[in-house]
């Protein structure tokens, strides 16, 4: 046994040194360790692909000089080949008997390298691009079988294989007499995601930006700070600009006509435009889950956190909540005050509320007369059988509406009871439907939290002979940039087609009232028309070789909320005529759905008003991105500038949303 000496023992002067250095020695080692793993991983990455490389030239002085290609003629580029474990090629790529047709996928092709030349699976498998694993037969339940007698990496082939490959589906598959410059195989294709990441946005790709802008466009798995790329005369390089291939061509894209360091993003069906375009692809992962678009859910305002609901657009507007104000109830109101009491209406316990009330009256004007129905009257006059009745012609395809709450009266006080009721109906489609995103939209809050929901756009990942009506039929209102990232203000119509209402967006700051935030916005509108570059800049412009395109996403919105306005609850009027009718129902319900379709927009409110009786209730130029990931307004009203909204809520928080 060694005795320690007590002489030897550290100071505490000593120990600080010590623990000094050793603080000093992670700092540099760490960060030191983890460069070296990383360049450890890219080193291996070449190395693969070195390998790959070599296989090919060898698969290829079997086949006439041509590089793998599975499937047979005419074969087309699909997610997944139809048997990977079948017993002849015929099955495995659904051939016809001439050998035509069928499906392949470049997994297959790669695959075709392990099958004829004898590569090892684990040479598939990039160290760098997470989530990517070595396919095992075992795992994938024929561990009976050898690797030669299969087609594919399995069922979930791409999730195995961690290279893009030039499509070898069309006129332009490789062979041996292509230039020497065109890229054969690279890191996974940026644009087309991987097991542990969503595809990058093609937005942040500029090729003439800076470092950061360019890496936006390379791939993953080291880091985004390039690729390795094997190409088609046998050496691998790692090239920090995805822009490699031959005269700066995007390895990436397929040339579309415009810059082509950036050309277009890749789908199933599209394919190089000459033997000199690069056209390096992975295949497409099996769809995640898709967000269920939810139908909206009956809730009650009180059970709700952070939405509030507002009688009037003067009303101040709660902190940190959306604020939801419909015509309903004002209509609801006026009919109240116009048709029976005959004055505004005095309700000292409510002053404030009825006031606004009494003052803010809702011109019907601003509705066409098919979108609404309101009436007035006692239940001894037949009010509550003319209302269902009128509105069962009316609405038919609408519930008739109840009014459960008069069976709580005594029979004398039911029949002298006073009865306000409005309805609001409006289904605005636009004409052409935006496109789901896929992916959670984030939008941030009020309080910087941010939460993944469902979204439209204006775009979408493969081609549609649609989309530029769907661009087209946008009207940017106006637009303020900023120097400052995501500071722009702007309002859009998301379809100037709709008539005769329209439906605006605005991302503003809050400031005031409602109606005070939808004034600002209409003046800046008015502004936004006397630029000179108006009729250009009202478009959503596509893009050009100098500019990305601008892009429009907005977040679905739907709920159906009933709201009691408490503050009315059990008061008593005070006008002389009517003095002491109080309110037993002063309610409001509000149905209303934003999505790539249009918006529909049902509301219903009523006063039920009692007179007095002993047992009363208790009291109860740069590309724009018009992205509304931020606090906004929605506001709904007729067209022209003489007519004032029906309906207006400011968007908060994602309380309303489809959660993701």
């Amino acid at each position: 046994m060694f005795e320690r000496d007590g002489s030897k023992r550290l100071g505490p002067a000593e120990v600080l040194i010590v623990v000094f250095v050793g603080l000093l020695v992670l700092a540099v080692v760490g960060p030191a360790a983890q460069k070296s793993r990383f360049d450890a991983y890219r080193a291996a990455c070449g190395n693969y692909l070195s390998a790959i490389g070599k296989a090919i030239s060898v698969y290829a002085g079997d086949y006439d000089g041509q590089f793998p290609r599975s499937g047979g003629r005419n074969t087309l580029w699909a997610t997944a080949i139809p048997a990977w474990n079948a017993t002849n090629r015929y099955q495995a790529y659904g051939l016809a008997t001439d050998a035509s047709g069928g499906r392949g996928t470049i997994s297959s092709c790669f695959y075709l390298l392990v099958k004829y030349a004898g590569v090892a699976p684990s040479t598939f498998v990039c160290p760098g691009d997470v989530g990517t694993t070595v396919f095992d037969p075992a795992g994938a339940g024929v561990g009976d079988r050898e690797l030669s007698g299969l087609w594919d990496f399995g069922p979930d082939a791409a999730n195995h294989c961690s290279y893009a490959y030039h499509l070898p589906f069309d006129l332009y598959a490789l062979n041996t007499a292509f230039p020497p410059g065109v890229a054969v195989a690279a890191d996974r294709n940026p644009w087309m995601g991987s097991p542990s990441a969503e595809a990058k946005e093609m937005a942040l790709f500029i090729p003439t930006g800076g470092r950061e802008a360019i890496k936006a466009g390379n791939a993953a798995a080291h880091g985004s700070e390039g690729q390795n790329v094997l190409f088609l005369d046998g050496h691998v390089a790692f090239e920090k600009e995805p822009f490699c291939g031959v005269s700066n061509d995007n390895i990436y894209t397929f040339w579309d006509g415009t810059d082509i360091r950036r050309g277009g993003k890749p789908f199933l069906t599209s394919c190089p435009k000459d033997r000199t375009d690069s056209f390096l692809v992975n295949d497409p992962l099996r769809p995640r889950p898709k967000a269920v678009r939810k139908e909206a859910k009956a809730v009650n305002s009180a059970d709700l956190k952070r939405t509030g609901v507002v009688a009037t657009l003067d009303c101040p507007m709660p902190e940190h909540k959306n604020v939801i104000w419909c015509a309903t109830f004002q209509m609801t109101w006026d009919k109240l005050k116009n048709g029976i009491i005959g004055e505004p209406l005095i309700v000292p316990d409510a002053a404030e509320l009825a006031a606004r009330l009494n003052q803010a009256e809702f011109p019907v004007k601003n509705l066409e007369p098919k979108s609404f129905y309101a009436r007035v009257g006692i239940v001894k006059d037949g009010i509550v059988e003319q209302i269902r009745k009128e509105m069962g012609t009316r609405f038919p395809s609408e519930p008739v509406p109840t009014f459960d709450e008069l069976n709580r009266l005594p029979p004398g006080i039911k029949e002298m009871t006073i009865i306000s009721y409005s309805y609001l109906t409006t289904d605005i489609g636009f004409k052409y439907p935006f496109y789901s995103k896929e992916g959670a939209f984030s939008f941030e809050d009020s309080s910087s939290t941010r939460t993944g929901v469902t979204s439209f756009c204006e775009y979408t990942e493969g081609p549609d002979p649609n989309e530029g009506l769907v661009r087209e039929q946008v009207d940017i209102l106006y637009y303020e940039g900023a120097d400052q990232a995501g500071a722009a203000e702007f309002a859009v119509d998301l379809c100037k087609h709709t008539n005769p209402y329209q439906v605006v967006l605005a991302l503003v700051p809050r400031d005031g009232t409602i109606r005070e935030i939808v004034t600002g916005v209409e003046q800046k509108m008015a502004e936004f028309k006397t630029d000179p570059n108006y009729e250009v800049l009202r478009k959503l412009r596509p893009g050009s070789v100098n500019r990305l395109p601008d892009r429009l996403i907005v977040p679905d919105v739907l709920y159906k909320l009933t709201h009691r306005f408490a503050e009315l609850k059990g008061k008593q009027i005070k006008n002389p005529e009517w003095k002491d009718y109080w309110f037993l129902e002063a309610r409001e319900i509000v149905d209303f759905a934003l999505s790539r379709t249009g918006v529909v927009l049902k509301s219903e409110a009523r006063l039920t008003t009692p007179p007095p009786f002993a047992m009363r209730p208790r009291r109860l130029e740069e590309p724009r991105y018009f992205y509304f990931n931020r606090p906004f307004l929605i506001y709904v009203k007729k067209r022209g500038a003489e007519y004032s909204p029906f309906f207006v809520m400011w968007v908060d928080n994602a309380e309303l949303m489809n959660k993701f």
